[in-house]
């Protein structure tokens, strides 16, 4: 098993990400890309204290930019949607 503080690289805390949360009590993470479902059950049990009902994966690709005549890539991103079980939070992320 990986180090399972690499496994999490932050919250994404956007529109649609707190309404997941109000609803479906589904939390929205960027991880890294070399973790797989199993160790992001395991690092966010461990770190968040909470019990964890699903995680779902996505790689994001990413966006072309230009900058002046240069044009460069973003890199992909990988998410991850962990639906906590019922009456469980996330306090840390409850602001």
């Amino acid at each position: 098993m990986k180090e399972l503080y690499t496994a999490i690289e932050r919250a994404i805390l956007s529109e649609k990400s707190l309404k997941s949360r109000e609803i479906n009590n589904v939390y929205i993470f960027n991880v890294n890309k070399n973790i797989n479902k199993n160790e992001i059950k395991t690092a966010v049990e461990k770190f968040f204290n909470v019990k964890v009902e699903s995680v779902h994966t996505l790689i994001t690709r990413g966006k072309y930019r230009k900058m002046g005549r240069y044009t460069g890539k973003l890199s992909n991103n990988k998410k991850a949607y962990v639906k906590l079980k019922k009456g469980q939070k996330i306090a840390v992320l409850e602001a």
